[in-house]
């Protein structure tokens, strides 16, 4: 840590300071993040290829002046790759002048190190309810909000995979500040999976895990941790959907808006999928494990 209060990350050969204040109060746009974002990319990416079916992304930054993002997640590691892209892709279309916000896991504010990292990137340092990321966008400044939908469930999956959302409130959030969702996948990351078979066997301790923790690891009898060292991601496609809800504002005030929300979300996941398969099978096709996706969907 250096004494003006930052982290020093090491990062291809050298060392990036990560400066960060007691409270966060200065927005940082998409050309700050890029400026640090760029020398990641050498240390873990060869090159980052925006897709051939991806719409424009600078059009699409022309004509919404805010977005809700919804990423895929892609392995444990993979929120590192889904950042190198989303900043690669939103410099170079125009977008660096937009300001990024990010929702993301409690817990990481809790950790040692961690929490200094996770503040700098989300631009927040105690993560707000719906209502106060809501008030971010339309009164505090920012003009793009993150989400990683899948979130946790990353764990369970094969890194390529959409795994089910653990909410549908991003749609929800999207209604309320009256924008669309850009949907922005990345594929390559993959590569970044260690997937751990779990026996039945272990059934009776793992009962004792939270239930939806338990819930997914019997549907699936596997864990997907994050190797020890990360091998260089040859080439990270990634590409962009804009999705229009079919809800509006004016439904939130229904009874059945839980069950219309999920299915709202369910449209978006699939969309994901579609996305996530047509760049996997263009430049990175799944091997071993993730043969056999389909038949473990």
């Amino acid at each position: 840590m250096s004494p003006e209060g930052g982290i020093f990350l090491p990062v291809a050969g050298c060392y990036i300071e990560l400066k960060f204040e007691r409270k966060v109060s200065s927005m940082r746009n998409v050309e700050a993040f890029y400026s640090v974002m760029r020398f990641v990319k050498k240390a873990y990416v060869n090159e980052v290829v925006l897709h051939e079916t991806s719409e424009n992304l600078r059009e699409i930054f022309q004509r919404y002046p805010q977005l809700v993002v919804a990423m895929n997640h892609g392995p444990m590691a993979g929120p590192l790759a889904g950042s190198i892209a989303m900043m690669d892709q939103y410099y170079k279309n125009g977008g660096g002048q937009r300001n990024p916000i990010i929702i993301a896991w409690r817990g990481f504010y809790q950790i040692p190190f961690v929490k200094h990292v996770i503040r700098y990137m989300s631009q927040v340092r105690t993560p707000p309810n719906l209502e106060g990321f809501s008030k971010k966008l339309t009164q505090g400044g920012f003009t793009d909000l993150f989400v990683m939908p899948e979130g946790e469930n990353c764990s369970f999956g094969n890194g390529l995979d959409i795994e089910p959302f653990l909410s549908p409130r991003f749609i929800e959030l999207a209604l309320r500040v009256n924008t669309p969702i850009l949907i922005a996948v990345f594929v390559g990351a993959e590569i970044w999976s260690n997937i751990i078979p779990v026996s039945d066997q272990l059934t009776p301790i793992l009962k004792y895990l939270p239930k939806k923790t338990f819930e997914r690891l019997q549907a699936t009898h596997r864990v997907n941790v994050a190797p020890l060292r990360l091998q260089k991601i040859p080439k990270l496609q990634v590409s962009f959907r804009l999705y229009q809800p079919t809800l509006t504002s004016d439904d939130l005030n229904t009874a059945d808006i839980h069950l219309r929300l999920k299915k709202e979300a369910d449209s978006v996941r699939l969309m994901m999928q579609e996305m996530v398969d047509l760049m996997a099978k263009a430049g990175n096709p799944p091997s071993g494990e993730q043969l056999t996706r389909r038949q473990n969907r």
